[in-house]
């Protein structure tokens, strides 16, 4: 059966008709697998199975916390306009987390911003528990490891106390190397946190590393510097997508926030902890073919209009 499916492939790929020569040709291809003799005819081979896609997304009620009753009837899911057959949604509840912070220490933040950053980022570290995990890098122009992976409660403010200002924040490189360093966070669940006065425009290359790596980015955005550097900085970097911060926390399926007094911090780091540790796994087997390595574009709605669904909104096609 096998040679006689060889057969007939080269038979309509090659044009050939003559049993003699069809013959000849299955003896001189009869040790390849489909595979290998679709590949050498120019062909891709449809014999390999979808390689189901894993997601991770948020469900989330009109006061934005997470919902905990949903089920597969309750998504519809389009892969590039065509819809999913979901084979599995998980409540990964209280889940550990490692989360890299990544603090702006750039002109536009100021000794002021920078301050409230810190304290908030001591609040961060007060709401999470072991075996929750953080690391620490401040960016402006270039981006600085502070302080490696430790356990919330080992956090001390003091290794971030002379932390100066100076240059542009290029937050695209940041989150780059973040990303990277997340692979070796010890817990599934990773997420990144940027605290930045946001004058800066989101990097294309680095929403492809976003949507490969497929790690949330949360964003709390201070108000920053109101000097005329800052000014500037805020001018130059307008874009109708909003700022860096901003964009990187839509695109991944995080979410950000824009404080206008540090009296609301508090509560938007609280609801942000609640938020990371408590996501779903959504799962799915494609229908759609696309070059392995390729973008696709994915859209999760929620069939509760009281329900908000928050995910990655680009990922790569795998190979079968």
């Amino acid at each position: 059966m096998k040679f006689l499916a060889l057969a007939r492939i080269v038979e309509a790929l090659v044009g050939i008709r003559s049993g003699l020569r069809l013959c000849a040709t299955v003896a001189l291809f009869g040790l390849l697998g489909l595979a290998e003799l679709c590949n050498l005819l120019g062909t891709s081979s449809t014999v390999a199975a979808a390689k189901s896609v894993s997601l991770d997304v948020a469900i989330l009620d009109k006061s934005g916390a997470p919902v905990d009753e949903a089920t597969t009837s309750d998504l519809i899911v389009l892969v590039e306009k065509q819809p999913q057959t979901v084979t599995a949604l998980r409540l990964e509840k209280d889940a550990p987390i490692s989360l890299g912070v990544l603090i702006d220490v750039s002109r536009g933040m100021g000794g002021e911003g920078i301050s409230l950053a810190l304290s908030w980022l001591k609040t961060l570290a007060e709401t999470l528990r072991s075996p929750d995990e953080i690391f620490v890098n401040a960016f402006s122009d270039e981006s600085q490891e502070i302080v490696d992976y430790i356990s919330p409660e080992d956090y001390l403010a003091e290794a971030l106390d002379h932390l100066g200002t100076g240059g542009q924040a290029h937050t695209a490189l940041a989150v780059d190397l973040a990303l990277i360093k997340l692979r070796d966070a010890r817990n599934p669940k990773r997420a990144l946190l940027i605290l930045s006065a946001g004058r800066d425009i989101a990097g294309p290359a680095t929403l492809d590393h976003i949507a490969k790596f497929g790690f949330p980015v949360y964003s709390i955005g201070i108000p920053g510097s109101t000097g005329a550097t800052g000014t500037l900085d805020r001018l130059k970097n307008l874009n109708l997508k909003g700022s860096a911060p901003k964009v990187y926390a839509e695109h991944s399926g995080g979410e950000a926030h824009f404080l206008q007094s540090g009296t609301e911090a508090d509560a938007v780091i609280a609801k942000i902890c609640v938020q990371m540790k408590n996501r779903y796994r959504l799962e799915y087997t494609p229908n759609v073919n696309r070059k392995p390595g390729k973008m696709l574009k994915i859209e999760v709605k929620s069939r509760n209009p009281n329900w908000e669904v928050r995910y990655l909104k680009r990922y790569p096609a795998s190979a079968h």
